[in-house]
């Protein structure tokens, strides 16, 4: 096979071979290739049959494929959706009116990161990116050709519990790499994947310098609205004078069960966002025609529905908790959004080799915490969005499996 172009050897992170002996997607692969059990639970992703879409879902695509919406769309999308969408966006992120042509519909969220960050970015330019942080980001920037300075977040001891001991970002260390004058910054909030919240001041701080060193930000609030127990949430583009420097990534595929329909939906100012629909015309085309209309259910349409499952998830957040946490080999926070705990391996195994166990022994796939950034070595990310019978079941054999993996 011919010599793989730089950008494609870059997605590997090759400078991680020094802490795991091999790069990224060289140890992601032998997870891969592991062999496991025929009825292996994935904890990488919510079991989308135990919480199954809205029932308006199915029966709106069908009436699109069958004649009710166009096969072929703008590239931005159907423009009656965007409306829909743009509206409904503003009350979820407390923003004035925002315009159709503010919105963007893509091939799924992860679509939305890659083409705000192609229609941003030059080669060499400085982007600014938490540790740890959702796992495809990182590899989506180096290959664009970044530059990425990961801020650190201030963990507190796993075994701490109750409000004021959450991860945050350490603000002395953002406020430092702020002055390196970076092109963008990039986070995910609620963070994935410690499900962490940040408090107002460290939204006032990003917004604040933002301003102050000329930089744009991408917020992925993908999980904005899976928040517990009524927990304040700040939008960045909330914040006076941010509108016009924040893309803000969202979609329906976690609240909604809607992950197989590949929808996402990126709101940013209509200069960046007319750049995003060019590289997408270029790329994916479009976001799936038949499934864009499904957005204009999305939030005007699914208050209740959301509600249920808010408490079902809860409960199975704190039951994860709970076992884990009366472990001895295992220990972790309770997330405040999303569907994922970050739990910290005790024993002192390696994150590979717990998460190649649990395949082989318990028949449960994990993501290693290196996925993440220097900062997850040592942790897993578990999604509890599973069935309870199942998944009570499956914490036990962790917790078992975890306590017989030699320390590194």
């Amino acid at each position: 096979m011919a010599q793989l172009p730089d950008a494609i050897n870059r997605l590997s992170l090759p400078e991680l071979s020094d802490t795991l002996g091999k790069s990224l997607r060289e140890a992601e692969r032998e997870l891969e290739n592991a062999p496991g059990p025929e009825d292996l639970l994935d904890a990488t992703y919510a079991d989308t049959h135990r919480f199954p879409p809205p029932e308006w879902a199915l029966p709106t695509f069908v009436e699109a494929a069958g004649g009710g919406g166009m096969t072929y769309t703008p590239y931005r999308g159907d423009r009656a959706v965007r409306e829909a969408v743009a509206h409904n966006v503003s009350t979820v992120l407390g923003v004035p009116a925002t315009g159709s042509a503010d919105v963007i519909l893509t091939p799924g969220t992860q679509g939305a990161l890659f083409v705000a960050l192609a229609a941003i970015l030059s080669p060499g330019d400085l982007v600014l990116l938490p540790d740890p942080d959702y796992l495809s980001t990182e590899r989506m920037l180096r290959y664009f050709g970044a530059r990425v300075e990961r801020i650190p977040m201030i963990w507190p001891d796993e075994s701490a519990t109750g409000r004021g001991t959450r991860p945050t970002l350490d603000l002395d260390a953002l406020e430092r790499a702020a002055a390196n004058k970076p092109r963008l910054m990039v986070f995910s909030h609620p963070n994935n994947p410690t499900g962490a919240i940040y408090g107002q001041d460290t939204i006032e701080a990003i917004a604040r310098l933002a301003q102050q060193h000329d930089f744009t930000v991408i917020a992925d609030e993908l999980y904005t609205r899976l928040v517990y127990e009524n927990e304040p949430f700040y939008h960045l583009a909330a914040v006076d004078g941010l509108a016009e420097r924040t893309v803000t990534l969202l979609g329906p595929s976690k609240t909604e069960s809607l992950s197989g329909y590949r929808l996402g939906v990126a709101v940013g100012p209509k200069d960046l966002v007319d750049a995003m629909e060019d590289l997408q015309s270029v790329s994916a085309l479009r976001a799936p025609a038949y499934a864009q209309h499904l957005l204009t259910h999305w939030i005007a349409e699914d208050q209740e529905f959301l509600a249920k499952k808010l408490v079902e998830y809860q409960a199975l957040r704190d039951t994860t908790v709970e076992k884990i946490n009366t472990s001895s080999v295992l220990r972790v926070n309770a997330s405040y959004g999303s569907a994922y705990v970050f739990p910290k391996i005790l024993t002192g195994a390696r994150d590979q080799d717990v998460a190649l166990a649990l395949k082989q022994k318990a028949g449960v796939v994990v993501n290693p915490g290196y996925q993440f950034g220097r900062a997850g070595l040592g942790h897993m990310r578990l999604c509890f969005a599973q069935d309870e019978a199942r998944w009570d079941a499956a914490l036990d054999r962790i917790i078992d499996v975890v306590g017989s993996v030699a320390p590194a």
